[in-house]
């Protein structure tokens, strides 16, 4: 497995390639005004579903974000789930969606 990228200084995808050279799937981000990344989007294709290739992709935003010294604003719901999944890489998350996270939980605690 590689990855290819694509990245034209507003916005990039990492393109997930077999071993057969074919694509399976990508990640995209985009660059904000800040010099964050906002993880946007992820597509494994169908019949790739079952390979588990969205790790790999979420693995390699991960490895780009430390490369770069930026930190990573999660909006795809996969990217959501694996930050979650994985406490140890707070520190890669922006500040500002931390901050909009300790918002939206004390609103869930007066609402309870």
């Amino acid at each position: 497995m590689n990855f290819k990228q694509y990245d034209d200084a507003k916005e990039g995808r990492f393109f997930v390639i077999l071993d057969n050279e074919m694509e399976a799937g990508w990640i995209q981000y985009k660059w904000l005004g800040n010099g964050n990344l906002l993880a946007n989007g992820t597509r494994v294709y169908e019949e790739f579903k079952d390979q588990k290739l969205g790790i790999p992709l979420f693995n390699r935003l991960v490895e780009f974000a430390e490369e770069r010294k930026t930190k990573i604003y999660p909006l795809c719901p996969f990217v959501v789930k694996t930050f979650a999944r994985h406490p140890e890489l707070k520190h890669l998350l922006a500040d500002d969606y931390l901050q909009e996270q300790v918002r939206v939980t004390e609103s869930t605690v007066l609402l309870d």
